[in-house]
Protein backbone atom coordinates (compact mmCIF):
# COMPACT_ATOMS: atom_id res chain seq x y z
CA UNK A 1 0.00 0.00 0.00
CA UNK A 2 1.34 3.20 -1.26
CA UNK A 3 1.56 6.63 1.21
CA UNK A 4 0.34 9.43 -0.19
CA UNK A 5 1.00 12.62 1.42
CA UNK A 6 -1.56 15.55 0.39
CA UNK A 7 -0.55 18.87 1.25
CA UNK A 8 -3.11 21.63 1.23
CA UNK A 9 -4.97 24.05 3.10
CA UNK A 10 -8.31 23.63 2.10
CA UNK A 11 -10.46 21.37 4.32
CA UNK A 12 -13.23 20.31 1.76
CA UNK A 13 -10.40 19.75 -0.97
CA UNK A 14 -8.52 17.49 1.33
CA UNK A 15 -11.54 15.47 2.18
CA UNK A 16 -12.58 14.86 -1.36
CA UNK A 17 -9.15 13.87 -2.79
CA UNK A 18 -8.32 11.58 0.09
CA UNK A 19 -11.51 10.05 -0.16
CA UNK A 20 -11.23 9.72 -3.55
CA UNK A 21 -7.62 8.03 -3.47
CA UNK A 22 -8.71 5.95 -0.43
CA UNK A 23 -11.89 4.58 -2.60
CA UNK A 24 -9.57 2.33 -4.24
CA UNK A 25 -8.01 0.41 -1.29
CA UNK A 26 -4.32 0.98 -2.75
CA UNK A 27 -3.52 4.42 -0.82
CA UNK A 28 -3.04 5.45 2.40
CA UNK A 29 -3.42 8.89 2.81
CA UNK A 30 -1.46 11.58 5.27
CA UNK A 31 -2.85 15.26 5.31
CA UNK A 32 -1.20 18.33 6.05
CA UNK A 33 -3.06 21.52 6.45
CA UNK A 34 0.32 23.59 4.92
CA UNK A 35 3.55 23.46 3.72
CA UNK A 36 5.18 23.43 7.72
CA UNK A 37 2.70 20.80 8.47
CA UNK A 38 4.12 18.96 5.75
CA UNK A 39 7.73 19.81 6.55
CA UNK A 40 7.04 18.44 10.05
CA UNK A 41 5.82 15.49 9.24
CA UNK A 42 8.61 14.69 7.08
CA UNK A 43 10.83 15.81 9.75
CA UNK A 44 8.97 13.66 12.32
CA UNK A 45 9.87 10.50 9.63
CA UNK A 46 7.14 10.16 7.17
CA UNK A 47 8.45 9.21 3.66
CA UNK A 48 5.77 8.86 1.53
CA UNK A 49 5.62 7.57 -1.87
CA UNK A 50 4.57 10.53 -3.07
CA UNK A 51 2.90 13.97 -2.58
CA UNK A 52 0.00 16.09 -3.62
CA UNK A 53 0.67 19.67 -3.14
CA UNK A 54 -0.92 22.67 -3.29
CA UNK A 55 1.16 26.05 -3.94
CA UNK A 56 -0.78 28.28 -2.29
CA UNK A 57 -1.13 28.24 1.36
CA UNK A 58 -0.52 29.64 4.66
CA UNK A 59 2.91 29.28 6.87
CA UNK A 60 4.90 27.58 4.25
CA UNK A 61 3.68 27.76 0.80
CA UNK A 62 4.19 25.07 -2.51
CA UNK A 63 7.02 26.36 -3.75
CA UNK A 64 8.85 26.57 0.21
CA UNK A 65 8.25 23.13 0.68
CA UNK A 66 9.79 22.20 -3.05
CA UNK A 67 13.04 24.48 -2.32
CA UNK A 68 12.78 22.31 1.37
CA UNK A 69 12.34 19.10 -0.39
CA UNK A 70 14.77 19.62 -3.30
CA UNK A 71 17.51 20.47 -0.60
CA UNK A 72 17.07 17.41 1.49
CA UNK A 73 18.34 14.18 0.24
CA UNK A 74 16.07 12.47 2.24
CA UNK A 75 13.48 13.98 0.47
CA UNK A 76 14.50 15.04 -3.32
CA UNK A 77 13.35 11.65 -4.85
CA UNK A 78 9.65 11.76 -3.49
CA UNK A 79 7.51 12.37 -6.68
CA UNK A 80 5.69 15.35 -6.43
CA UNK A 81 2.36 16.58 -8.12
CA UNK A 82 1.22 20.27 -8.04
CA UNK A 83 -3.12 19.96 -7.35
CA UNK A 84 -3.38 24.29 -7.56
CA UNK A 85 -6.25 26.26 -8.62
CA UNK A 86 -3.25 28.34 -10.59
CA UNK A 87 -3.16 27.37 -13.89
CA UNK A 88 -0.04 29.24 -14.85
CA UNK A 89 1.85 32.62 -12.98
CA UNK A 90 4.49 33.38 -11.23
CA UNK A 91 4.20 30.57 -8.34
CA UNK A 92 3.92 28.08 -10.97
CA UNK A 93 6.90 29.38 -12.99
CA UNK A 94 8.77 28.93 -9.69
CA UNK A 95 7.79 25.65 -8.65
CA UNK A 96 8.52 24.52 -12.51
CA UNK A 97 12.10 25.92 -12.12
CA UNK A 98 12.72 23.60 -8.66
CA UNK A 99 10.86 20.71 -9.80
CA UNK A 100 7.22 18.57 -9.85
CA UNK A 101 6.22 15.47 -11.59
CA UNK A 102 2.75 16.64 -12.76
CA UNK A 103 0.31 19.93 -12.56
CA UNK A 104 -2.93 19.16 -11.83
CA UNK A 105 -5.63 22.61 -11.83
CA UNK A 106 -8.42 22.01 -9.49
CA UNK A 107 -10.78 23.03 -12.17
CA UNK A 108 -9.73 20.90 -14.26
CA UNK A 109 -8.52 17.87 -12.88
CA UNK A 110 -9.93 14.09 -13.09
CA UNK A 111 -9.92 11.55 -10.68
CA UNK A 112 -8.88 8.43 -13.08
CA UNK A 113 -5.50 10.95 -14.01
CA UNK A 114 -4.42 11.31 -10.19
CA UNK A 115 -5.30 7.82 -9.65
CA UNK A 116 -3.09 6.72 -13.03
CA UNK A 117 -0.51 9.26 -12.45
CA UNK A 118 0.06 8.18 -8.35
CA UNK A 119 -0.25 4.48 -9.16
CA UNK A 120 3.07 4.90 -12.24
CA UNK A 121 4.77 6.89 -9.47
CA UNK A 122 4.39 4.21 -6.59
CA UNK A 123 5.19 1.49 -8.65
CA UNK A 124 8.10 2.97 -10.39
CA UNK A 125 9.49 3.37 -6.37
CA UNK A 126 8.62 0.02 -5.59
CA UNK A 127 10.70 -1.15 -8.68
CA UNK A 128 13.55 1.08 -7.76
CA UNK A 129 13.26 0.04 -3.89
CA UNK A 130 13.28 -3.28 -4.33
CA UNK A 131 16.09 -3.72 -6.93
Amino acid sequence: MATILLVDDDDVSRLIVRRMIERDGNHQVVEAADGQEAINELSEGLLPDCIILDLMMPQLGGVGVLKRLSSEARWNAIPVFLMTALNEGREVDEARAIGFRRHFVKAYWHMGDLLRTIDHATRSSETIAHN
